[in-house]
């Protein structure tokens, strides 16, 4: 039994981890992220004599909370402009109480790893589960991968190049290695056992070991480094040359009032941002890329066929496409028309309808045609856009649904490539750029955002309306974060928020240019088109999806272990009984 002065200990040491690894995230920089190498110690000192899976269980929490607190607490919305929204704020309570509940299951298995087979063991087997388990995190209607490892380095460029090969849960595989040699290191004598430690010692094993550990993580944090630089001295440019200009609007309307003020009156407001911009210009745009919602309301609906007719007007008088986020609708009746499963009701019951958060192209074809290309979205915010298990239990979608405009969309389920019709600077021939298009938060999926490249996507573009947090972390992570899928799939990234961060990011992950937060502002950038498959676009997640069977192996393995457990000391208590 732990004395208090050790429980103490221990708490202390998953507050430490905790506010080591919440400091690793933006916007603390590149300090911030080399905390995340040596982050992992305290926890597993902490863990070093627990007895029973709910002292674990218990240090996995406070841990993870404190960690969630310092690096999510901008989800509830307490820094938004303008307004405060109770449905935001129940939702980041929740997520800082709920989430670590999620987080701390990687710890329990390595707390019953390392109690059923040695330290060792344990500490081989953590990084597979928490890859695993970081994996698991992204599918799914409750997936938020927000904190996971990989996204500490974003400000470490020059580190991070080798995640073309190997996708960014390689790039939590070394921060995790790396935690561990120095933990080895440091507590050599716990890890090997007493008396091991001590035969060792005597014959100078252990002062070999203990090198051997300062020697590997040296050479992960190293050799990653001379990769990085190699590459990024050399900025290879795209061998044909093609490129895009790019204007990204980013218009500063409050989120909350968008929803409240006439709809074709923010329309205009964004039309009169772009010629503001457009009258800037030295050069044509082959595209205006506007942020998430920045339409409100579906254009492709008959009943909105004029305001249709007025965004192509505006198209046809500037001289170049429009891609916007905007709600997208279809309508069905019931007398005629087949109705999806998904579809919903309306306050008729021979009328429903389907909805979904979207970004359309609009544009006009070299034969004068007018069309547009449209892309739902998938991966949806839980409870803010969509509530899970909706489809099992409807009645949740009328509980926890949001006042602004935004929930119970439907679900997009194809990786729609919009291809462009473009006229480049030094083109003799009409040309076709293809980009997609990831909705808000879709950007920090990696699996997600390398499909779409991989049907041929040469451009990553963002729209996304990170308003709702004002002035605080969470515009700055999300942002950061882009430069890891610009790596993975060596894509130029085009970023359009609401009220910024508005960026264009390399396929080196460097931003090029960016906007400031709540400005009304535009940035233009001719953006390379590459047609190149790094190998991480080409083969997926072969590190994680492995791991993500091992953990699941793990729990059914110790699940039926401790069951079994159970049942034979009730047996022997049963027999013990006169």
């Amino acid at each position: 039994m732990p004395s208090p002065q050790g429980r103490r200990s221990r708490y202390l040491l998953a507050v430490f981890f905790g506010i080591l690894l919440g400091i690793s995230f933006p916007p603390f920089g590149l300090i911030g992220g080399f905390v995340a190498f040596v982050g992992f110690v305290p926890i597993l000192i902490a863990l070093e004599k627990t007895e029973r899976w709910g002292q674990a269980a218990k240090i996995g929490y406070v841990g993870v909370f404190v960690w969630a607190l310092i690096a999510t607490y901008w989800v509830g919305g307490w820094k938004g402009e303008g307004s405060v929204d109770p449905f935001l704020m129940f939702g980041g309570i929740a997520l800082t109480l709920l989430h670590p509940l999620f987080f701390f299951l990687p710890i329990l298995l390595y707390d019953a790893t390392r109690r059923r087979f040695g330290a060792l063991a344990a500490l081989i087997a953590l990084p597979v589960y928490w890859i695993g388990f970081e994996y698991l995190h992204s599918l799914g209607d409750l997936s938020f991968p927000w904190l996971n490892l990989y996204n500490t380095q974003t400000y470490n460029l020059s580190y991070i190049q080798f995640i073309e090969f190997t996708g960014s849960y390689g790039l939590t595989l070394v921060i995790l290695l790396v935690n561990i040699l120095l933990y080895i290191f440091l507590r050599y004598n716990v890890v090997f056992g007493a008396a091991i430690a001590k035969a060792t010692s005597v014959i100078g094993v252990k002062k070999k070991i203990r090198g051997y550990c300062i020697g590997g993580a040296a050479f992960l944090i190293i050799v990653p480094y001379i990769f990085g630089v190699a590459k990024m001295t050399s900025l290879m440019p795209t061998k044909d040359g093609r490129a895009l200009n790019v204007t990204i609007i980013q218009p500063n309307i409050n989120p909350w009032a968008k929803w409240q003020t006439n709809a074709r009156a923010v329309t205009d407001s964004m039309y009169r941002s772009s010629m503001t911009a457009i009258a800037k210009m030295q050069s044509k745009s082959d595209l205006l890329l506007w942020p998430e919602t920045a339409i409100t309301y579906p254009l492709t609906i008959a009943r909105t066929a004029d305001d249709l007719q007025n965004l192509y007007s505006f198209i046809d008088r500037i001289g170049a496409p429009v891609l916007t986020g905007i709600p997208d609708r279809e309508e069905y009746e019931r007398v005629k028309d087949s109705i999806p499963s998904d579809a919903k009701t309306t306050s008729s019951p021979e009328n429903f309808y389907r909805d979904w958060n979207s970004a359309l192209l609009f544009y006009k074809e070299p034969s004068g045609k007018f069309l547009y290309q449209r892309y739902h979205k998938q991966k949806l915010v839980p409870f803010g856009e969509r509530v899970p298990f909706v489809d099992a239990l409807p009645v949740l979608g009328e509980i926890f649904k949001w006042g602004v405009g935004l929930g119970s969309w439907n679900t997009g389920t194809t990786y729609d490539v919009f291809a462009l019709p473009f006229k480049g600077a030094n083109a003799t021939q009409p040309d076709t750029a293809r980009l997609c298009t990831m909705i808000c938060y879709e950007s920090i999926y990696p699996n997600f955002v390398r499909e779409f490249v991989k049907r041929g996507a040469e451009i990553i573009t963002i729209v996304t309306n990170d308003g709702w947090y004002g002035k605080s972390s969470g515009p700055y992570q999300h942002n950061q974060f882009a430069a890891l899928r610009a790596i993975e799939n060596r894509r130029w990234v085009a970023r359009s928020a609401n009220t910024g961060i508005s960026s264009v990011i390399d396929d080196y992950g460097q931003i090029v240019k960016q906007t400031e937060l709540m400005t009304s502002a535009s940035l233009t950038a001719r953006i390379p088109l590459k047609r190149e498959l790094t190998l991480y676009t080409r083969i997926g997640d072969v590190i994680a999806i492995p791991c993500m069977w091992v953990v699941g192996i793990a729990f059914l393995y110790f699940g039926a272990t401790g069951l079994a457990k159970k049942i034979s000391n009730r047996k022997k208590k049963d027999a013990a009984k006169p």
